[in-house]
């Protein structure tokens, strides 16, 4: 009997010291993963420096708008022989829709028109869908546009870091606050980023630049139309073509062109695929948000 207790003792040991083991293997992988993660993040920081230093030598301060368009038409790319690295790097207008931040200027008697358009804009989509309660979701934005704390599913936030300013992820959590409080889902069926921008201070939009939703909505032109003849960075060849000019937007279309663009860099690291997106505006990366994983 004595033998066979030992043996049953030995054998709880080893089982516990290779459960044990296993936890320990566990362990490892999950920090040896999180370490990997955080090396990506400070590679990432280093590559938004590098890229916006690449951006605003081939943008300078008053970039043409052939230079924007082949921006924006091209993606950029670049990889290592042994293809230990590669990155790749494509951007997007952004100051070519109404900014968000235009709803908040309705006591700005100088800014009458951008709230208008804004106001206007905001009213088509959200009787589009048939929201339930619109004044509400526009009263949500323009308290998170004042300075100070608003509510999130009731409880008090910092819905915006900057005065006048709401990125598109924190717009999501006001249309979250607001499906919260009305149970109604059709505020996400708003198409809100092809009308609105988001996370910036533009008082312009990059006309050349504009967006089919917002060109078909300015000019009450079918959105359908817009898109079979429209191309970016060719407005007046448009508006030539349907009878229009710019002349009823003075005031909203840029004269120069903007060095304004939503970014996105893709880049292999180790044995992850990672990326970043960023604003890159007039030479600055702001909104930097880093993404990916194995």
């Amino acid at each position: 009997m004595r033998p066979a207790i030992t043996l049953l003792i030995t054998l709880s040991v080893i089982a516990t010291m290779i459960a044990l083991m296993g936890v320990m293997f566990k362990y490892l992988d999950v920090a040896r993963g999180k370490a990997e993660v955080k090396a990506s993040m400070i590679q990432a920081n280093l590559l938004s420096a590098d890229v916006a230093q690449f951006l605003r030598q081939i943008l300078g301060k008053k970039p043409s708008r052939s230079t924007m368009q082949t921006l924006f038409e091209t993606p950029l790319g670049l990889s290592v022989e042994n293809g230990e690295f590669s990155l790749g790097i494509s951007c997007q207008p952004l100051a070519n829709r109404a900014n968000i931040a235009w709803l908040g200027l309705e006591n700005m008697a100088k800014k009458q028109k951008a709230y208008s358009l804004a106001s206007s804009l905001f009213e088509t989509l959200t009787d589009k869908v048939n929201l339930r309660d619109s004044a509400l979701l526009k009263e949500k934005i323009v308290a998170a546009l004042k300075p100070g704390s608003s509510n999130t599913f009731g409880t008090p936030s910092r819905i915006n870091k900057k005065k006048g300013i709401i990125t598109f992820k924190k717009f999501q959590e006001l249309l979250d606050d607001y499906r919260f409080e009305t149970d109604d889902t059709r505020v996400y069926s708003i198409p809100w980023q092809h009308y609105f921008s988001f996370g910036i201070t533009e008082q312009k939009i990059d006309g050349d630049f504009a967006s089919p939703e917002l060109l078909a909505f300015l000019y009450d032109v079918d959105l359908n139309v817009v898109r079979e003849n429209y191309q970016l960075g060719a407005l007046n060849s448009f508006l030539t073509e349907i009878g229009e000019s710019r002349s009823a937007y003075t005031w909203l279309f840029s004269k120069k062109t903007m060095a304004v663009a939503r970014c996105k860099a893709s880049y292999t690291f180790r044995k992850g695929n990672y990326g970043f997106v960023f604003n890159y505006m007039h030479g600055k990366v702001e909104g930097f948000e880093f993404f990916g994983g194995k």
